[in-house]
């Protein structure tokens, strides 16, 4: 269930790049051109975004270099774009912000009942907060596999844990006590035609899988995944739960009465069994941002509302990110925010708005844990195969963004200077194939890697 971007005309991009230096001289659109570096660099970027193919598109190009404070080139770059997944970067800054690195997710199980021999007598109750890593992928990048999948091994676990109280029946139900995330389970500006896809699955303070419904099925272990779903899950929440009955059976504790379908109210008696503590938040914004995954993002945009506000509503999520965003000076008309992932169609960021974000996090404390988290060109993520066979290649760090009208890719590069650049390169309304597209930014990126001021 990787995704790629927050929305994908294809199943897959393929990209066809031009390996080219930029020192001395450069190459740019077939001509070797002769002149000093910024002024070639200039000319480069003027070229590739202003072809014929894009002669209706809206580029918005912004490279900087923090140290120095020079503005290397700038297209459009105070104007409002749609992002996609660019969106993510402000998510993951806030959140490493406000919560910290070492951030970690609590899900807390109790009884409300006695026990009596191997009987609970009453509900096993659950109360979430968003924790987004009972998750093949999850699970499978912290032990570096990236194929076999983990969720229900988590389960297993939690399962165990229950049996370990010397627990083999539960003569009630599984029941989630309160409600972390009032919301609707999806973003606000979602499109109806994302709803019945992976990418854009609801999210809940309980949640399975990224948001996916398990099924009772299990296929045998030495298959590359441990467990079978059925797409997006309606009710997320009752997902989480419906994944732990099926744990339970397995490790054979009986519940009498399955699943509850509705959220309860905190009861009178209520005993802690356990609690369930994830990673820590360095270890989970890889697994958002490097495949760009939007349930994560969603999860962690809530987090921030419940932990630093209280309720984790998308209202007051975006209240405090964008207070947060003031705080470092963006200006106010230089974003609009309607959800954490950038699937949705309402969002804005400016290029200015992305760099001085990734500028500010360059002075951060966390920024090695924001780094890291960056796919890498050439490397991993969602630029694996992007920017190969140039001075890009295991270089650029940068995040991407996929829409059906907006193209992004916003991060770090080093020159051959030794010298770190923030760059954001954004397109919207664009009608030539999306291939085409991010090959422009992957030019640019490979061009910032060559790059040698004199």
């Amino acid at each position: 269930m990787s995704v790629h971007s927050t929305r994908r005309i294809a199943r897959s991009l393929v990209t066809g790049l031009t390996p080219f230096l930029l020192t001395a001289c450069v190459t740019v659109m077939g001509a070797v051109r002769p002149g000093s570096s910024r002024a070639e660099l200039r000319h480069l970027v003027d070229s590739l975004t202003t072809q014929p193919e894009f002669r209706n598109a809206q580029w918005g190009v912004l490279i900087v270099n923090p140290r120095t404070g020079d503005t290397l080139y700038s297209k459009n770059a105070g104007k409002l774009f749609q992002p996609a997944s660019n969106m993510k970067i402000i998510t993951s800054a806030a959140a490493l912000t406000l919560l910290g690195a070492d951030y970690t997710y609590k899900t807390t199980f109790l009884t409300s009942g006695e026990k009596r021999d191997s009987v609970m007598d009453g509900d096993l109750l659950v109360i979430g907060r968003g924790d987004p890593t009972v998750s093949d992928r999850m699970q499978g990048f912290i032990i570096g596999d990236r194929f076999r999948g983990l969720a229900t091994t988590v389960m297993d676990a939690l399962a165990d844990s229950v049996r370990a109280h010397g627990i083999n029946q539960i003569s009630g139900s599984l029941a989630r006590v309160g409600n972390a995330f009032p919301d609707s389970i999806w973003g606000v500006g979602w499109q109806w035609d994302d709803l019945g896809e992976y990418y854009g699955a609801g999210v809940d303070e309980l949640i399975f899988n990224e948001g996916t419904a398990p099924t009772t099925l299990r296929p045998a272990p030495d298959t590359l995944r441990d467990s079978l779903y059925s797409g997006p899950a309606k009710n997320p929440g009752k997902a989480y739960l419906d994944a732990l009955k099926d744990a339970l059976v397995r490790k054979g504790v009986a519940v009498e009465t399955g699943v509850m379908d509705t959220i309860l109210s905190a009861p009178m008696q209520m005993d802690t069994l356990f609690v369930f503590t994830s990673r820590p938040l360095r270890d989970i914004l890889p697994v958002l941002m490097k495949p760009s995954q939007n349930q994560i993002a969603e999860l962690v945009f809530r987090t921030i509302a419940l932990e630093r506000g209280g309720i984790g509503s998308v209202d007051t999520a975006r209240k405090i990110v964008a207070q947060q965003l003031l705080s470092w000076g963006i200006q106010p008309d230089g974003f609009v925010m309607r959800d954490g992932s950038g699937l949705s169609d309402l969002d804005l960021l400016t290029p200015e708005t992305i760099v001085r974000v990734l500028d500010r996090m360059q002075r951060d404390t966390a920024f090695a844990a924001f780094y890291n988290s960056m796919p890498i060109a050439g490397v991993d993520g969602t630029i694996e195969k992007r920017m190969k066979g140039t001075p890009a290649e295991g270089n650029v760090r940068a995040k991407t963004g996929t829409l059906t009208k907006a193209r992004s890719l916003s991060g770090y590069v080093t020159t051959a200077d030794g010298e770190r650049l923030i760059f954001s390169v954004l397109a919207n309304n664009t009608t030539t194939p999306g291939s085409k597209v991010t090959g422009v930014a992957d030019q640019i990126g490979a061009a910032l890697a060559a790059y040698r001021e004199r």
